[in-house]
């Protein structure tokens, strides 16, 4: 991936991130409140899942991954988040709530090839919201807001990785980071 395409999609990320940072003014981003679903948390989801489909398919192309049919679907995108990404991203929401209830997350947590949507919840919520959102309004909600801006997040910083030393990696490594999102260990 060159820089320039690299920086369109992370000021994209960023636009993403705002909306989902607005949305602390109404409901706060804790554990208490994870359920709690709106239109504003569905258009999060659809937007930034929509994005993610985009990246995903460009780490497969990156990393020569084929689709196993006609398109791609979670199933191929599983294979190259469990080779080169795994479980052991996680991340925090790193606004402050009373008695430290941020969510913390691993948005590729449990994530099975052989299952439906690749054993992603939020994934599967998604794709539900996507075909019908009226009847799944409650999919719409915080945790799964959370989980799909996390999960773009974390692969922008694995494409970080495709981009050539020459092209500025380590200054995006270290420059590119979030004022939401909080490393977990």
């Amino acid at each position: 991936m060159n820089r320039s395409v690299f920086e369109m999609h992370w000021q994209y990320y960023l636009s993403i991130e705002k909306m989902l940072l607005k949305t602390n003014q109404y409901v706060t981003h804790s554990n208490k409140n994870k359920d709690a679903y709106s239109d504003e948390f569905a258009s999060i989801i659809l937007i930034s899942c929509s994005e993610l489909d985009s990246l995903f398919k460009r780490l497969c192309y990156n990393y020569g991954i084929q689709s196993e049919g006609k398109y791609f679907k979670m199933k191929d995108y599983a294979r190259i988040i469990k080779k080169y990404i795994g479980n052991d991203y996680g991340l925090a929401t790193g606004i402050s709530t009373i008695n430290d209830d941020s969510i913390v997350i691993f948005p590729f947590e449990n994530i099975d090839v052989t299952k439906p949507y690749a054993n992603l919840k939020w994934w599967k919520d998604y794709q539900a919201i996507k075909h019908d959102r009226i009847k799944n309004v409650t999919k719409g909600n915080l945790l799964n807001a959370v989980n799909s801006v996390a999960a773009q997040f974390i692969i922008l910083r694995k494409l970080i990785d495709t981009i050539d030393e020459s092209n500025g990696k380590e200054y995006l490594k270290e420059n590119y980071w979030s004022e939401y999102w909080v490393p977990v260990a």
